[in-house]
């Protein structure tokens, strides 16, 4: 018994290490909060893949990125092909850092995953 809660708490303490923040939609918009409802969005590697399990066709989405540390980092996913009702697709994120001149694209290898807030920065229904 002592074994099983042991590695449950490994467990717990190994996956919460690597854990992004995923932002609340905090707009009192009823459309664009009836837009968002139903897409989940996960981030992994620089990829973030978007699942679209709401009641509507997407024209575009884009997803932000931002640290808890670094407050000049920024990163976005764009998702321009538009998504259809059911299905999934996958975007890269393009980070940058620092201000006006010194603004710079960074690696992967740069980026502090576990210290990410990722939050929907837009979304727009296709016409029918």
């Amino acid at each position: 018994m002592k074994k099983i809660v042991l590695a449950s708490l490994l467990l717990i303490a190994g996956i919460s290490g690597y854990a992004q923040t995923y932002q609340r939609v905090n707009s009192k918009n009823k459309t664009y909060l009836a837009t968002v409802k139903g897409l989940t969005y996960t981030y992994k590697d620089g990829i973030i893949t978007l699942k679209n399990n709401g009641n509507y066709n997407l024209a575009t989405v884009s997803i932000i990125a931002s640290s808890k540390v670094d407050s000049t980092l920024f990163g976005i996913a764009l998702f321009e092909e538009g998504l259809k009702i059911g299905k999934t697709d996958k975007a890269t994120v393009y980070f940058t850092g620092g201000h006006g001149k010194d603004t710079h694209e960074l690696s992967l290898k740069q980026i502090d995953e576990k210290n990410l807030v990722l939050s929907f920065d837009k979304a727009a229904r296709a016409q029918r």
